[in-house]
């Protein structure tokens, strides 16, 4: 993490930062092209069906090229707690699933799993729906046609992919957000399962106005150490279904170099949120969260701690011992969280709360 003793001062760590984050950029999930600065967000904002009695909204900000050209939206659903008056707020990257797919419900008979949309509104939060797969599709073949091919087209070697995209648009939902009385801008965090779980842990780390962000079982490419040969590999990062997420820089590295000759690695990638909270969360293997390999997500958190004991003298835990299953190291503003269920987000859903009003809360 460090590349001298000098980079765990304050003043080290600002020009250790700037080089991880640029090695990053360029080897992990590219940078945003100058041309994105200029594109323009015009903001709908309309009443949409609320959820169990709460009220709801639906904005869509319609992004617009310089040139005129309209682009894709970015657009998310605002369900409001009962009083809603300068409140937090959740941005929880949602899917778009394809037409007729069926998600695999609880077993006959067995108990529905909590609603995590009445979890955030019962902590008097506001809960919102972010759909990234309309700011940029999830897949390579309409690369061009989202924000990405809005900007520039064709990439270039370092350019940002769909992770960096989604958390440009997360940023931007933000600061309309924090105009808004009803909402406080300093108390938006972000959530994110799986493989939204990597682009909440890219848009947190590169974005520290969110307050705190859950990153739930995002595996590779995400929060597991990718040195750590176990899971899912950097070839699958580099194939035909994952490429578009990242730089095109990544197959550099699945190829004639491995793994072993990136320059950075995921430890980095959560140390470039330090001094900011956020809580990093896995399930059980036994129970289909193998492949997100929690034990390197757990190394590469432990890795990463230094970011905020060292440099910035907040708590970290007192040993490099994993936490038990359901108890985590939670106490701390780098949190590590795993529970006992398989590849869902849910469980954590409660810990992260307490988590986000201890850290980033009044």
């Amino acid at each position: 993490l460090f590349a001298s003793p000098a980079d765990a001062t304050r003043q080290g760590w600002e020009k250790r930062r700037a080089v991880l984050a640029q090695l990053l950029e360029d080897d992990w999930v590219g940078r945003i092209p100058e041309a994105a600065n200029k594109l323009k967000i015009v903001w709908h904002k309309d009443k949409a069906a609320g959820h169990d009695g709460y009220p709801a909204e639906h904005w869509t900000g319609q992004v617009i090229a310089p040139d005129g050209r309209s682009g894709p939206v970015i657009d998310a659903t605002i369900t409001f707690p009962k009083r809603a008056k300068h409140v937090p707020a959740l941005i929880d990257y949602a899917y778009i699933w394809p037409a007729n797919f069926k998600f695999p419900g609880p077993p006959p008979g067995g108990p529905r799993p909590p609603d995590t949309k009445q979890i955030v509104l019962d902590a008097g939060w506001a809960q919102i729906d972010y759909r990234p797969q309309l700011l940029q599709a999830d897949n390579a073949a309409q690369m061009r046609q989202g924000v990405i091919g809005l900007a520039r087209w064709p990439r270039e070697q370092h350019d940002w992919g769909a992770l960096r995209a989604w958390g440009w648009g997360a940023s931007q939902l933000r600061e309309e957000l924090a105009k808004d009385p009803r909402f406080d801008g300093k108390q938006i965090s972000l959530a994110g399962h799986s493989r939204f779980g990597k682009a909440v842990l890219v848009a947190a780390a590169f974005d520290h106005k969110f307050a705190d962000a859950l990153v739930s079982s995002s595996g590779a490419g995400g929060a597991k150490l990718m040195r750590r040969d176990f899971g899912e590999a950097w070839t699958n990062m580099a194939g035909n279904g994952a490429f578009h997420w990242y730089t095109p820089n990544v197959m550099e590295y699945a190829g004639h170099k491995t793994v072993a000759d990136l320059p950075v690695d995921a430890h980095m990638l959560i140390a470039l949120r330090a001094p900011r909270p956020l809580f990093i969360s896995a399930g059980s293997p036994d129970k289909g969260d193998a492949w997100v390999d929690p034990t390197g997500e757990w190394v590469a958190t432990d890795l990463a701690e230094p970011a905020w004991g060292k440099v910035f003298r907040l708590p970290v835990p007192p040993s490099h011992a994993r936490p038990p299953v359901l108890q985590g190291y939670t106490g701390y503003p780098l949190a590590f969280f795993q529970h006992d269920q398989g590849h869902v987000p849910w469980p954590a859903y409660p810990a992260f709360i307490k988590h986000e009003q201890k850290f980033a809360g009044k």
